[in-house]
């Protein structure tokens, strides 16, 4: 029988999604506006013009949306609080081996009211609910596997 978590932290969906969805709309964009700039600057029949615009077109979309797909599953995705580690994923980092519980905020984070905690070893808690504190709950929960693995 798998272990079941102690704790399952949601992230805030609208602050995962709306900056991921935002750059790869704007991304999309730039890449389409580039192979239209190139397009006219090469002298090319209409009808292969029209071919590669509308090939284009349809490679950025689909690109677009796959990122979009990505960025929903991976905002859905909780992170899981076991006994003696967090997971995220496939991700998974061991209490004794967190070197920092502060939060920081970004300008995103102001806006969306959220924010990260960087554990160390490229383990970090994204986009938290500013009404949640989870700094104390993590200084414990380290404190506690420093002291029962001696």
């Amino acid at each position: 029988m798998p272990e079941q978590p102690v704790y399952r932290l949601q992230q805030v969906k609208k602050r995962a999604l709306l900056p991921k969805i935002f750059s790869l709309l704007i991304l999309g964009s730039l890449f389409y506006l580039g192979v239209l700039l190139n397009l006219s600057l090469v002298n090319v029949e209409a009808q292969q013009e029209t071919a590669v615009k509308t090939v284009s077109l349809i490679i950025v979309l689909l690109l677009v949306g796959v990122g979009i797909v990505f960025s929903i599953r991976a905002a859905a995705r909780p992170y899981l609080f076991y006994r003696n580690r967090i997971q995220f994923g496939k991700k998974e980092i061991l209490y004794v081996n967190i070197t920092n519980t502060a939060p920081g905020r970004n300008i995103t984070d102001k806006v969306f009211k959220t924010y990260s905690i960087n554990l160390g070893s490229r383990f970090l808690l994204r986009h938290i609910p500013a009404g949640i504190e989870l700094q104390s709950y993590l200084q414990q929960l380290v404190e506690y596997a420093k002291r029962t693995q001696q």
